[in-house]
């Protein structure tokens, strides 16, 4: 008997223990229980049970990770793709926490200095994580563009992004005096190479990066490059054009994925550590002037399974990591001829250079 209510209780500590861990209703529980139940048995569970004992601190961990290589082996993983579909549980809030308008940049209007950072996530990705690391970034980036060129309306100049100008209208505190748009020129889809230049003088460029046209601008004092990179076969021909594009002072906000699954776009050929990515925009001749490698392990393993961000606390996701950076971003800046920096004026009126 005494037997008996030990093992009661130690079941009763184990589901409570599961419910606190997982938020998860009895109901929910038994659904998980049951289907670990009809999973084959994990092909290394031998190794498991007679070589890796855990201990007090351990066996948490080891839960996760057994449950984890279960489920995994059993075909249960991912989660899910980039978009949850009707059934998923993270369907209806994904519905809801998308909330902009499809083309929301088309309004013209600025997110101001301290919104929320969903303000700055394109429509369609309101859970994707790479998508709010990037808006932090671009935070960082336009404040510190402003704090050298003053903030005032079109101080940076003309501002360039690929496919749409989300980043540069929404993001860029109102410091472009136009937002124009570079699209792949893919002739498998149609696409043939062309500028468009619009009546109130907006440019929408259909080229290749790669091979730039005799057409090409060079006046751009902000090209936005977020998510490009990783689908260039040869990134540094890419960064010289990119350079080219750049008038001299000009500003590049670059980003590119460290951990993520392969995506077309046509196609898919690289991911960047760090200071790969710093090294690429040194090698044309640009100077670094902020960083940021936001990430972390458990992250980037939930990244790898679909764990969106609903899983996580917001800073969770927006701590910089040395060793699992989901995403590595840069701003950097093309020298000025004969000398490094022009004089700027500051949004408190003074000069630096």
């Amino acid at each position: 008997v005494v037997a008996e209510s030990s093992m009661e209780a130690a079941q009763q500590q184990l589901w409570a223990a599961m419910r606190r861990a997982s938020g998860m209703s009895d109901a929910e529980l038994r659904h998980a229980a049951e289907l670990l139940l009809e999973l084959p048995a994990p092909s290394e569970a031998s190794v498991w049970s007679e070589h890796m004992r855990c201990g007090a601190e351990t066996c948490a961990g080891e839960l996760a990770a057994r449950v984890f290589a279960t489920l995994g082996q059993a075909g249960r993983l991912p989660l899910r793709a980039f978009e949850p579909h009707r059934g998923d549980p993270l369907y209806e809030l994904w519905q809801r926490e998308d909330r902009q308008e499809f083309h929301s940049w088309a309004d013209g209007q600025f997110v101001s200095a301290g919104s929320s950072l969903g303000h700055l996530v394109p429509e369609g990705q309101p859970m994707a994580i790479g998508r709010l690391q990037a808006a932090r970034f671009l935070q960082q980036a336009s404040a510190h563009i402003a704090d050298l060129v003053g903030l005032r309306a079109g101080a940076a100049g003309r501002c360039l992004e690929w496919d749409t100008p989300f980043y540069a209208v929404k993001g860029m505190l109102g410091l472009c005096t136009f937002h124009d748009i570079l699209v792949y020129a893919d002739r498998k889809a149609g696409r043939d190479v062309e500028l468009r230049t619009y009546q109130m003088g907006t440019r929408v460029m259909y080229m290749d990066v790669l091979h730039p046209p005799p057409w090409t601008p060079s006046d751009y004092g902000v090209i936005i490059c977020l998510f490009v990179l990783e689908h260039v076969p040869r990134p540094l021909q890419a960064m010289r054009s990119i350079a080219s594009m750049m008038a001299a002072g000009g500003f590049l906000v670059l980003g590119a994925p460290f951990l993520d699954g392969v995506h077309g776009c046509p196609d898919d050929y690289l991911r960047y550590t760090p200071g790969g990515l710093r090294h690429l925009a040194e090698s044309v001749g640009l100077e670094v002037l902020l960083t940021y490698s936001p990430g972390a392990p458990s992250v980037a393993a939930g990244e790898m399974i679909g764990m969106k961000s609903a899983y996580w606390a917001t800073q969770d996701l927006l701590v910089e990591s040395d060793t699992h950076p989901l995403n590595v971003f840069l701003l950097a800046r093309k020298r000025w001829s004969g000398r490094p920096w022009w004089k700027h004026r500051r949004r408190n009126g003074t000069s630096s250079i």
